[in-house]
């Protein structure tokens, strides 16, 4: 079992740094949705935590919102962003946490092998906050889906993609040298990995 102190502390702490990543936020002309950093730090969470204190991280960053810290993208907050147009986006990352940091928990034997569950995780994580953000525009807005998908999906694609093609990297290094991560927990908790869960290149 992972420590719950340090899976706490880690948790939170992940859940500040989205809440950084959220204030890197650059308006779209003509569009209510803007750009930001939000979705590489959903990535990274859910290669490094996994989907238990991945899942937390996000919730904890929910609530950091919630209660009206400047988390949100462009530094705002409180419930009635959650509530507001965006709000799918924000709700679906804890979904999309838990399912991609499932797909990409145990780590990979290669580091090929790890980069290829990785990014089968981000593959996923990606599909449920795009597909939860446009139905979610849809209702709040009475968009058709054809409408959502332009304004919620086609504009970010693109750089969704190149954060991710960052993310993986970054993540694969990280789970192979980092043993004090959620993803490369074993069954008892010591100071050492033995070496043959060590991914090699």
């Amino acid at each position: 079992m992972y420590p719950k102190t340090r899976g706490l502390a880690l948790s939170a702490s992940f859940a500040v740094l989205l809440g950084m990543f959220s204030l890197v936020s650059i308006p779209i002309p003509f569009d209510l949705i803007p750009i930001t950093l939000q979705i590489l730090g959903v990535f990274l969470i859910a290669a490094l935590l996994g989907p238990y204190y991945g899942t937390l991280s996000c919730l904890i960053y929910l609530m950091f919102g919630a209660v009206g810290l400047p988390v949100f993208h462009s530094g705002t907050s409180g419930i009635p962003i959650i509530l507001g147009p965006t709000g799918g986006y924000l709700v679906s990352f804890p979904i999309a946490t838990l399912v991609g940091g499932s797909i990409s928990q145990r780590v990979a034997k290669t580091r090929k092998m790890d980069l290829m569950r990785v990014a089968a995780g981000f593959a996923i994580s990606l599909v449920i906050i795009y597909s939860l953000g446009t139905v979610w525009l849809m209702e709040y807005l009475n968009l058709t889906l054809v409408q959502a998908v332009l304004l919620g999906v086609v504009p970010f694609i693109g750089l969704d993609v190149l954060k991710a093609v960052v993310a993986a990297p970054i993540a694969v290094r990280l789970r192979s040298t980092r043993y004090d991560l959620p993803v490369n927990r074993i069954s008892k908790v010591t100071n050492s990995i033995p070496a043959e869960q060590t991914p090699s290149e």
